[in-house]
C-alpha cells in the first residue's frame, strides 16, 4: 500500500454511530452509576462505623450466596420436571 503525499493532511471523518454512542450515552451514565455507588458506601460507612472495604465484602457475599440459591433452585426445579 501507498501513502500519498497529502494523506496526513486530510481529515478523518470522525468517530462511528456505535462509539459515538458508546461515548456520550453509555460510558457517562455506568460512571454516574458507579459514582452513586461510592456515595452511598461512603455515607453507609459513615452512618455505621463499618470500613467501606467490610460493608463491600459483606454485600458481595449476601448477593452470591442469594445468586448461588437461586440457580441451585433453578436447577432443581428443571430437574423435577423430567
Amino acid at each position: 500500500m501507498i501513502i500519498g503525499r497529502d494523506y496526513l493532511l486530510k481529515k478523518p471523518a470522525g468517530p462511528s454511530a456505535p462509539k459515538l454512542f458508546l461515548d456520550t450515552k453509555v460510558v457517562p451514565f455506568a460512571v454516574n452509576v458507579a459514582g452513586g455507588l461510592e456515595v452511598a458506601l461512603d455515607r453507609a460507612s459513615v452512618r455505621t462505623g463499618i470500613r467501606p472495604s467490610v460493608i463491600l465484602a459483606g454485600v458481595t457475599g449476601v448477593l452470591s450466596f442469594a445468586l448461588l440459591r437461586l440457580l441451585r433452585n433453578r436447577n432443581r426445579m428443571d430437574d423435577r420436571s423430567y
